[in-house]
């Protein structure tokens, strides 16, 4: 009778081992698809440097007159195009990384120095696409937008490195102020 009861228990343990493990089949990415690049250019256009660096001097003076509305909406525009713009530019190097790891190693250190420069800036933007988070989350917790603050400064805070300590101060002093926390000193 144990016996049994074992069995069956060993059987339905396998079973649904079985059923978690089982991979549903994946649909086959086409290779020719260029519907995403299209939707992003549709809703973005094709940014630029200076098209994007134009948007953060128009959001960065909105922020400093205090013009926490326009500024939101700046900043927003802004963050996604300096998004898109760190994409086309990450884009660039995308050869390099899905290289094999002997395709890397015999890619010429010269050639390398003409494709860092692509992975900077686009880093870069990234960065600043991180700030114009925090600066949003803060625009909103100016406003009395306690929700919408949060969603930004979160997300904020998610994406900063721990190199841009001045935005990170920033993000966590307006996050512990909105949720009331005061940090011994």
């Amino acid at each position: 009778m144990k016996r049994n009861l074992i069995i069956v228990f060993l059987t339905c343990l396998c079973a649904s081992v079985f059923a978690q493990t089982k991979e549903e089949p994946k649909a086959k990415d086409d290779p020719m698809d260029i519907s995403r690049q299209l939707e992003m250019i549709e809703k973005y256009g094709v940014p630029t440097i200076a098209n994007v660096d134009e948007m953060k001097k128009k959001a960065d003076a909105l922020y400093e007159a205090k013009s926490w509305k326009e500024a939101v909406t700046a900043y927003e525009a802004y963050s996604k195009n300096v998004n898109w713009l760190a994409n086309l530019l990450a884009q660039c190097v995308e050869p390099y990384y899905s290289a094999s790891y002997d395709e890397k190693n015999k890619f010429s250190i010269f050639k390398i120095k003409s494709i860092v420069q692509f992975e900077r800036k686009a880093n870069e933007c990234k960065a600043n696409r991180n700030i114009a988070y925090v600066k949003i989350g803060l625009c909103y917790k100016n406003l009395g937008d306690t929700k919408n603050a949060v969603v930004y400064l979160h997300k904020g805070l998610d994406l900063l490195g721990i190199d841009e300590t001045e935005y990170w101060a920033l993000a966590r002093n307006a996050m512990a102020e909105i949720i009331q926390f005061t940090p011994e000193k």
